[in-house]
C-alpha cells in the first residue's frame, strides 16, 4: 500500500535529495566502471563489462534494501526516531501513516505491524529467522527505543557511541535505565495527560478526566526525579552524561506535546507544568540545541497543531 506524504519543509525534501543522490551515485560507479572495463582491457585483471540490465538490476535491488521508517510526526516516538536518524544521517526512508485517519489500524498496516502502532522499521537487507521476518523476508521492529537501538548497531560508522553506547557496558546499561525509566515515568504520564485533554477532543472521542488527573500526577513525579536524579540538580548536562542519548530525545519529545495544553481550556499548560523545574527547562533547550535543525524541523506539524482552535480536528 502506498501511502500519502505529509508536506514537510525542507526535512522531505532533504530526505528526497538524498535519496536522489545515491541513486545517481550508484549510476555514476556502474557506469564508470563498465566505460573502465570496456575494449582490450582483460588483460589487466579489470572486472568484465556489466551490461545495462545487470546495471539495473543492481540498482533495483539496493534501491528495496533501502531502509523504511513508518511514522506520523503527530506521534511522539516517531518524532524521537526521525530526528535521530537525521541527526546520523541514515539512509532511512520516511513512510506516513496517519494515525488520526485509522492507517495505523488498516489491514495493510496491521499486516506489517500487528501491534497497530508507529513507529515501526523495515529492514529488508537483514539477515534474520524467526517471527520477526515477515513472509516477504522483511525483517520488522517496533518500538522506538529498540528501532534507535538497532539503528546503532547497524550502522556503527554513522552513530555516534553516545546516543546508545556499543563498546561501554556501563554506560549502555545507564543508557537502558534511562530508556526503561521514560516509559513508565516521562511517558506514561505525558501521554495520558495530553490524549485524555487534547488528542481524544481533536479525534471526536471523549477524554476521561480522571486518567488525565492521574497522568498529570505521574508526570510531576517524573519531572521530580528528572530534576533530582537524572539531571542531578544539572550537574549532568544530560540524562546520562555530557552528551545527549536516546533517552534524552525520547522525553524530550514526550514532553513537547504538552505544547497542546492551553492553561484557559485544559486548567494547565506546559509552562505551568515546568514552572517548578528550572533544571528540565534548561535541559529542554540544550537537546533541542544539540539536535537542531532537526528538531526544529521535526516539530513543526505539532506546532501548526497546537496553535490552531482546540476543537480543530487533527
Amino acid at each position: 500500500m502506498l501511502y500519502r506524504i505529509m508536506a514537510i519543509p525542507m526535512s522531505n525534501i532533504l530526505d528526497s535529495l538524498n535519496f536522489i543522490i545515491e541513486v545517481h551515485a550508484f549510476t555514476l560507479t556502474a557506469l564508470t566502471s563498465a566505460w573502465c572495463d570496456s575494449g582490450d582491457r582483460s588483460s589487466q585483471g579489470l572486472h568484465p563489462v556489466k551490461s545495462r540490465k545487470v546495471v539495473g538490476q543492481e540498482m533495483s535491488h539496493q534501491l528495496q534494501r533501502r531502509l523504511r521508517l513508518y511514522v506520523d510526526f503527530m506521534s511522539q516516538p516517531s518524532r524521537a526516531v526521525i530526528i535521530f536518524s537525521r541527526c546520523n544521517n541514515l539512509p532511512v526512508e520516511l513512510q506516513m501513516v496517519f494515525i488520526h485517519k485509522g492507517e495505523t489500524r488498516s489491514p495493510e498496516y496491521l499486516a506489517r505491524n500487528p501491534l497497530g502502532k508507529v513507529p515501526l522499521l523495515e529492514d529488508p537487507g537483514a539477515v534474520c529467522s524467526g517471527e520477526a521476518t515477515g513472509r516477504d523476508g522483511c525483517f520488522r521492529l517496533p518500538e522506538s527505543a529498540a528501532i534507535i537501538s538497532y539503528l546503532s548497531y547497524k550502522f556503527p560508522e554513522l552513530v555516534t557511541e553516545h546516543w546508545y553506547p556499543r563498546s561501554d557496558p556501563v554506560q549502555r546499561a545507564r543508557v537502558d535505565a534511562a530508556l526503561h525509566w521514560y516509559q513508565g515515568n516521562i511517558r506514561a504520564g505525558a501521554m495520558r495527560l495530553s490524549f485524555h485533554k487534547v488528542v481524544a477532543q481533536r479525534l471526536g472521542l471523549k477524554g476521561d478526566e480522571q486518567v488525565a488527573a492521574d497522568g498529570l500526577k505521574t508526570l510531576k513525579l517524573a519531572l521530580s526525579s528528572l530534576e533530582e536524579y537524572w539531571l542531578a540538580g544539572e550537574s549532568r548536562i544530560f540524562m546520562t552524561g555530557p552528551q545527549p542519548c536516546a533517552a534524552d530525545l525520547l522525553c524530550a519529545c514526550e514532553l513537547e506535546q504538552l505544547r497542546m495544553l492551553k492553561a484557559q481550556l485544559h486548567g494547565t499548560s506546559l509552562e505551568e507544568i515546568l514552572a517548578p523545574y528550572p533544571h528540565v527547562q534548561a535541559w529542554r533547550q540544550r537537546v533541542k540545541q544539540a539536535c537542531d535543525p532537526h528538531y526544529s524541523d521535526v516539530h513543526t506539524v505539532l506546532v501548526k497543531a497546537a496553535a490552531v482552535g482546540p476543537s480543530s480536528k487533527l
